[in-house]
């Protein structure tokens, strides 16, 4: 694919302060789980299923223990002899199929490449070698690789007691559908599909463990987004306390949601380091990658959708149709696909919606979180709709979306699944992106070229992201609390730990500027450090759009605490009611007259006599920060309020279509984001931009491919393709700013972009081929997806 956009030019939404870490990141200078070294460190490699589907007869392991270098060799059912299972806490879902699961599988395979064995020894190169002395004896069974084959009565079964392949069922009836279809001048009726992809960070999962015998602790250094979470997780594993685990996550190359899964590897790592008493680590390779860890997107989604013949959509039903793969994975991988469906209004008022969610098993690998969480494909199908009705009645896109949208004077508004959106404007929203696009300028343009026989289309699409988002009854046990704690030292310099993790967020930018912005000094003052369970009580990590949402409020908490605390020293040594001091540029104020930072500090640390009576030494403070306004479960209607806010955006794309090749040109792309308060300009359009790309990437370039016996045949980056340096899209950003009602005004800005661009690429190819009368109901639009439905066209 070719972009042919020019590179904007710099402007106000690209400048501001610049990351503090790269310097560190990009000199080679960070720590990452392969820089983690340990004397005297083993290595593991994990004996993986070749079949999709088995009964484990036996494993004899006797071959590999006889090979020099070798520690140890572990099957599934030795370590499950005295370590825990792995299990959903989800028993407030009835309709969820509870399962456990071991380290290693136990009796029975359900994807090709999941883990059977393991071999420790003194490198990966003899472990390796190992595992191919191992003998496994399997009974291959029928395996399902289509999830609607997998709906079949007749479909081999991944667990004979539930009797079907469902591993979660939600009807969602919203409204009065019935009434909505009676009065309807037509019904749109189709069927959308969204096809399997990865994450695909650099830096794939992987962990090494120490285990002190004398002390009986546990070390686990970990490629992981949520540290606290999974030692939770490790406790209950392996019988340990969570006093006695310590989780470090180290810089990370990229995340995306893949790393918010404790995959079972990670929890093998612990069990293992307590087994053989060395240090142990496991790095996942690019083959384990992208078979054998957590994929994410492909749902089918069979719509009607009722409308008026001005325009007005009256009612929708949808049966939402998820493969989870192997559902033996923690957080739970249906997640995606139950926020899908409390998405699916959007920004529309549509009040009558209706839903069928089933989340069907396969034997393929687990189904669990990519950037964007389920929500790109709520936005793909009503986006589609608006467009496909508007293209039977003749009426304009941004028409459809005005006739549509929430009116501004029903703000904070309350969806059809119980979402309350207090979010700006749509309608400005919408008209900021006519103007920034040139939307009229673009379809005057399209018409010309479609004048010399070229495919020209133009696309919007809108969305709203839920962002830190309330987890506790969707995926897991956890909530969307954040934590962080601040000590002012007794120079003045300011340590913060934060809960999030970053992956390439710039935490330590943003969250130093957050607290030097309370405490009246400069961010160079300010230290920032997350991913240590050892030094922070608790925090719920980096994910849903969260981290400057619930660990930005978290940190501006923290830091007015202790403010509040320098404030009332300060007012002690000027003499003076605190209301009358003020804080800035590194002195506490009254007038003329001011105390230095530094000061105050060494007073609550070294000269403690200059203190209020009564106040206790010291400056530091660890807090907890909730917004209070999220939903655990739903309600007797069936609705919750997912998250703790929401962002917006719109997006228009310019595409051309090269009919022989299949190619898609992207021309143009403009994007309007409102992420609420915009602490740092140069990291949000660093989010957005690499959002694009991986936009570009899962509409145009990526695939997971099963063949028919559950086999895969995407297993190295020479099947899988990628975007290069040369498929760069340069987006045209403008920035809106609706403050939420949380601390800071922030409403998040890790995924807009990959949620609100898909569909608008998939608009605008739509428009290009209308000539040809090709719709587009995919999200698939690879060159050779491209060239089967030109075919298929041309056949009809």
């Amino acid at each position: 694919m070719t972009a042919v956009a020019p590179p904007a030019a710099p402007t106000e939404t690209t400048t501001g302060t610049f990351r503090r870490e790269d310097t560190r990141l990009l000199c080679g200078q960070g720590e990452y789980l392969g820089d983690v070294q340990r004397p005297d460190l083993k290595h593991i490699a994990i004996l993986r299923s070749p079949l999709a589907h088995a009964r484990i007869r036996d494993i004899d392991v006797s071959g590999a223990l006889t090979l020099p270098g070798v520690i140890g060799a572990f099957t599934g059912a030795e370590l499950a002899a005295d370590t825990g299972t792995f299990n959903h806490h989800l028993e407030a879902i009835p309709t969820l199929r509870q399962i456990n699961w071991s380290v290693l599988a136990t009796d029975k395979v359900r994807f090709v490449g999941e883990a059977v064995a393991a071999v420790v020894a003194d490198s990966r190169y003899i472990a390796e070698d190992a595992l191919e002395l191992i003998e496994v004896d399997y009974e291959e069974l029928p395996a399902v690789s289509d999830v609607e084959a997998g709906l079949e009565a007749d479909a081999p079964q991944l667990y004979e007691d539930w009797g079907d392949n469902v591993f979660l069922y939600i009807p969602g009836p919203h409204g009065d559908t019935e009434t909505a279809f009676a009065n309807a001048d037509g019904v749109l009726q189709e069927q959308f599909k969204h096809h399997r992809i990865i994450g695909l960070p650099l830096d794939g999962h992987g962990a090494l463990g120490e285990f002190d015998a004398a002390t009986g602790r546990l070390v686990l250094h970990a490629s992981t987004q949520i540290p606290h979470f999974l030692r939770t997780v490790l406790a209950e594993i392996t019988g340990l306390s969570e006093a006695k685990i310590r989780v470090v996550a180290p810089d990370m190359g990229g995340g995306f949601g893949n790393k918010v899964h404790m995959v079972r590897e990670e929890a093998l790592v612990a069990v293992l380091a307590m087994r053989v008493r060395h240090p142990v680590v496991w790095k996942q390779d690019r083959t384990e990658s992208l078979t054998a860890s957590v994929h994410s997107r492909q749902q089918v989604h069979n719509v009607e959708a009722a409308y008026r013949n001005d325009g007005r959509i009256l009612g929708l039903r949808a049966e939402i149709i998820a493969d989870v793969g192997s559902p033996e994975l923690y957080v739970i991988g249906a997640g995606p696909a139950i926020v899908t469906t409390a998405i699916v209004p959007n920004c529309y008022d549509l009040q009558d919606y209706a839903f069928e969610l089933r989340c069907v098993a396969t034997n393929k690998a687990p189904m669990g979180a990519y950037r964007g969480y389920g929500q790109g494909q709520a936005v793909f199908l009503i986006e589609r709709v608006l467009d496909l009705v508007g293209e039977k009645l003749g009426i304009d896109p941004v028409e459809m979306r005005r006739i549509n949208m929430i009116p501004d004077e029903q703000r904070p508004y309350v969806t059809a699944t119980g979402a309350v959106l207090d979010c700006g404007s749509f309608h400005d929203q919408l008209s900021d992106l006519v103007e920034a696009a040139d939307y009229d300028g673009a379809c005057r343009r399209r018409d010309e070229a479609r004048a010399e026989d070229r495919l020209v289309g133009v696309g919007i699409a809108q969305m709203v992201e839920a962002t830190a988002p309330n987890i506790h009854g969707l995926a897991g046990q956890f909530g969307v609390y954040e934590m962080a704690m601040l000590a002012v030292q007794p120079d003045g310099k300011v340590n913060v730990v934060v809960g999030t993790k970053s992956q390439g967020q710039g935490h330590e930018t943003i969250f130093a500027k957050a607290a030097a912005d309370e405490l009246g000094i400069s961010p160079d003052d300010v230290t920032v450090s997350d991913g240590d369970t050892g030094v922070l009580p608790y925090g719920s990590g980096t994910w849903g759009s969260r981290s400057v949402v619930m660990g930005g409020g978290a940190g501006i908490k923290a830091a007015r605490q202790v403010r509040d605390k320098m404030v009332a020293i300060a007012a002690g040594l000027l003499d003076a009611p605190a209301d009358q001091i003020t804080v800035s540029d590194g002195f506490f104020r009254l007038g003329e007259a001011a105390v230095p930072f530094a000061q105050i500090a060494s007073a609550a640390y070294l000269h403690t006599f200059l203190l209020p009576p009564g106040m206790d030494p010291g400056l530091s403070v660890i807090v907890g920060y909730d917004s209070f306004n999220t939903s655990p479960f739903p309600d007797e209607r069936g609705k919750m309020n997912v998250a703790a806010t929401y962002a917006t955006a719109a997006a228009a794309a310019v595409v051309e279509v090269d009919p022989a090749t299949g190619v898609v040109s992207v021309g143009d792309l403009t994007i309007v984001h409102d992420c609420g308060t915009v602490m740092n300009q140069v990291i949000l359009d660093g989010q957005i931009h690499g959002a694009v790309m991986q936009a570009v990437g899962q509409t145009f370039f990526e695939e997971l491919h099963y063949d028919e016996n559950g086999q895969p045949l995407t297993t190295t980056l020479l099947d899988y393709a990628i975007p290069t340096f040369g498929d760069v899209v340069e987006p045209r950003i403008v920035h809106r700013e609706t403050p939420s009602d949380l601390i800071g005004g922030y409403r998040g800005a890790g995924e807009g972009a990959l949620i609100v661009v898909p569909a608008a690429l998939a608009a605008a190819v739509h428009d290009a081929l209308v000539p040809l009368g090709v719709p587009i109901t995919q999200a698939n639009l690879s060159p050779p997806r491209l060239r089967e439905l030109l075919r298929g066209r041309s056949a009809a």
